[in-house]
């Protein structure tokens, strides 16, 4: 996602790619940067990395300098993107670890007319991410008919008391209404849109249980998988929860998605000897085969512990690429991130 957001006109740019990281909190935006550039030869060979990080805490900001404050092109700054004003154009405008969710709907469409603004004063072309809080994630199901309450962001399931705070939730219709209202206003062309869904099953709210407690755990039964010390109970990996109300087409992806997966945990099982009471389905493309595939590389593996290790660990990649194949960007993961591409350069 965040290469498409780059590579949008990267022909036009000239040496430095210049990035604005909206919540930048310690750094972890210029961390995920850095190790784009590092393993993409043509972006390291032909770019520079021109960074800015913008966080309204202070603490944050500090740690951040102190981290990676003394790295060529990086700088790290105070700053409320309810309220900032730039008087630089940028390449991208990135948002990661949902900073956008901090703020109301009306704010977003604020912050975000800002930004489309100062594109429009520099006349330049650009791409804006926004991660917000996806909606209708399975972690938080009961919460699927509200788009703004109190959520707290404990990582732990012993940080269960943790302070509330509201936050806001999207659907990526709800997103891109916004979006594209700010753009209106100021009057600047919008190229297109994109939506992606991070971490469907595997959200942290699967490990703490904290909004969904009958949820089975999903992201530590994946972990578990690639844990050679860990022996995985592949049942428990089954997806069989009573969705609730949300738009029918919600609804139908979760219930085709959760066929996939299940159809996928059901032949890691019959590859054990054992079975599950799975109805199968045809799998997408991108994950066909995968029981065939198992069975050739495991064939010649006579120790059962070792068999049924690297069976898991397959099986937990083979989940991981159909998460991220057939993400559908409508907000049914933790993340949604919504990408718009802007072009001011005839403003």
């Amino acid at each position: 996602m965040f290469k498409q957001a780059i590579a949008s006109g990267i022909e036009n740019k000239e040496k430095k790619l210049r990035f604005l990281d909206v919540g930048s909190g310690t750094g972890d935006g210029y961390v995920l940067l850095s190790t784009l550039f590092s393993q993409d030869s043509k972006l390291l060979s032909n770019y520079e990395l021109d960074y800015l990080g913008i966080d309204i805490s202070p603490q944050m900001v500090e740690t951040a300098r102190n981290l990676y404050g003394s790295h060529n092109n990086v700088r790290f700054e105070c700053g409320d993107i309810r309220t900032s004003s730039f008087t630089q154009p940028f390449d991208v405008y990135l948002s990661c670890g949902v900073p956008y969710s901090h703020l109301t709907h009306e704010e977003l469409y604020e912050a975000l007319k800002m930004i489309v603004t100062n594109v429009c004063n520099h006349r330049s072309r650009c791409s804006v991410v926004v991660d917000v809080l996806g909606r209708y994630s399975i972690e938080w199901m009961r919460k699927w008919k509200e788009s703004h309450w109190d959520y707290a962001m404990s990582f732990f399931e012993s940080e269960g008391d943790q302070e509330a705070t509201w936050m806001s939730f999207y659907s990526h219709q709800h997103l891109q209404e916004i979006m594209q209202q700010a753009a209106n206003a100021v009057g600047c062309p919008v190229e297109k849109f994109a939506f992606f869904d991070r971490s469907i099953m595997v959200g942290r709210h699967t490990s703490t249980g904290q909004f969904n407690p009958k949820l089975p755990q999903y992201r530590n039964l994946v972990n578990s998988l690639l844990d050679p010390s860990q022996e995985t109970e592949l049942s428990q990996l089954i997806f069989q929860v009573e969705l609730g109300s949300a738009p029918e087409y919600i609804l139908d992806f979760f219930t085709q998605f959760s066929g996939w997966w299940n159809t996928l945990v059901s032949e890691a099982t019959a590859l054990l000897g054992e079975s599950l009471a799975v109805e199968p389905v045809e799998l997408p493309p991108e994950v066909q085969g995968f029981k065939a595939a198992a069975e050739k590389e495991l064939q010649q593996i006579a120790d059962k512990h070792q068999y049924r290790q690297n069976l898991e660990s397959m099986l937990a990649l083979v989940l991981r690429k159909l998460e991220i194949t057939q993400q559908p960007g409508y907000g049914v993961g933790h993340d949604l991130f919504g990408v718009m591409w802007l072009d001011a350069t005839g403003f």
